[in-house]
């Protein structure tokens, strides 16, 4: 009796799935969110390359400032043969340089401050690809978790008919063939509630992997519409002005402008002030301390070609940044587009559902009232039961297609505050 509990025991526990022997943590929209906008693959990326832009600037600002330095030096000259006096130094020195005029690369370090501006505009487009992305994948998973459940009300629905068919067939009023037709439909609708949960892991799978959580079982919270009060002619004014991916094409462009600038500046002459002093002590003595100031002005004059080239490599990408420019602008409008036409599909779409469900239901209802009353024929009620189980399976991907056509529409007008709003 021992061996046979402990057998059962053993039994029990392999059958039962391992997401509910461990404790899910309930994920909110807002945390996912927040936890892809820290720690996200891509965002971090894009963190990366700001700062690896910023650097460029400041090392370019550095050209164009003073620059201070000390050195210690020691020297023993002894080659007579070479005709060189014999000497001995040892002292130390500070010098300074100063650019008193270097247009160059003044416009230089200015272009290299605007693609770190630019870069700072990728960075925030990359977050708001990220948090889209985060958003789509939170929604696939709370659609998966609606499907499973209304996929595990057409099982019990199916197994209430089955056991109303077994009485009917044991009272003699059925034939038993109409058994075994139940039994294959209520299989069938079994298998269903399975993918529905393999589709579920699926989608908890990628969500977890897109914000790097692990392998924490997760939850999420039920499907609801998300509100929508503006108008398409706001969306598209937002994303004119806010999107960072254009703002990011925008600084694009004065970079590759004040590149130009650079290019040509090459032509114009430069100017620097060097100093240096002397403090130490030498042999012949020669004095304790001096030093120099030097005025230097260089002016080009031939070069091989290497700044006219520099020129026509300039305009050549301004002319790309401007074509990148005007090819983010189309593709901005026509997402606001698209999502907005999406939009109304999904409401329409929802509102059809929401209608098709309540008639569903109610035929349902009238169907089982009939079961239990004996006079309903046996293909009515299952009928039934299929509208029933396809209408709530519409409902729930209309309504997941209209909370994402939602997000589509903040994510085109550049608007990823609103992406969390709820009804």
């Amino acid at each position: 009796m021992r061996k046979l509990l402990v057998a059962t025991g053993i039994a029990l526990l392999l059958a039962t799935p391992v997401d509910a022997q461990m404790q899910a943590r309930m994920l909110t929209l807002e945390q996912a969110v927040a936890r892809v906008k820290a720690i996200g693959f891509d965002v971090r990326m894009a963190r990366a390359d700001r700062t690896i832009a910023s650097a460029d600037a400041r090392s370019a600002a550095s050209l164009v400032r003073p620059q201070v330095g000390v050195s210690a030096n020691a020297s023993n000259a002894n080659e007579p043969q070479l005709g060189m006096p014999i000497a001995r130094q040892a002292y130390g020195a500070a010098m300074l340089t100063y650019p008193l005029y270097a247009p160059a690369n003044s416009a230089t370090a200015r272009s290299a401050r605007e693609s770190a501006a630019a870069a700072e505009f990728l960075l925030n487009a990359t977050a708001s690809d990220a948090v889209f992305a985060t958003v789509s994948a939170y929604r696939r998973l709370q659609l998966a978790e609606a499907i499973l459940a209304v996929r595990g009300v057409a099982v019990t629905d199916r197994a209430r008919h089955l056991r109303v068919t077994e009485q009917r067939v044991a009272a003699g009023k059925l034939a038993r063939y109409v058994t075994l037709r139940d039994r294959a439909t209520l299989a069938t609708a079994t298998q269903a509630r399975e993918d529905a949960a393999a589709e579920r892991d699926q989608a908890a799978n990628d969500l977890e992997a897109l914000i790097d959580l692990g392998e924490e079982s997760i939850e999420v919270e039920a499907l609801s519409p998300v509100a929508l009060s503006d108008s398409r002619e706001s969306l598209v004014k937002r994303a004119l002005g806010n999107r960072p991916a254009l703002l990011a094409a925008e600084e694009r462009i004065r970079a590759a402008e004040s590149g130009i600038a650079a290019a040509r500046d090459q032509y114009l002459p430069n100017a620097s002030l060097s100093a240096q002093s002397y403090n130490g002590s030498s042999s012949p003595p020669l004095g304790r301390g001096g030093g120099q100031v030097q005025i230097t002005a260089t002016l080009p004059i031939v070069d091989g070609g290497s700044r006219a080239a520099a020129v026509s490599r300039a305009r050549a990408q301004l002319d790309r940044a401007l074509a990148s420019r005007d090819q983010t602008r189309a593709g901005v409008l026509r997402d606001v587009a698209n999502a907005w036409r999406e939009y109304e599909a999904a409401t329409r779409n929802l509102a059809t559902a929401a209608a098709a469900t309540a008639d569903a239901q109610e035929q349902l209802r009238l169907a089982q009232v009939r079961e239990d009353a004996g006079k309903a024929i046996d293909v009515e009620v299952l009928d039934a039961l299929t509208l029933a189980a396809t209408a709530r399976e519409t409902t729930a991907r209309s309504l997941a297609r209209y909370d994402l056509a939602v997000a589509a529409l903040f994510h085109a007008a550049g608007d990823d505050a609103n992406l969390l709003r709820k009804e």
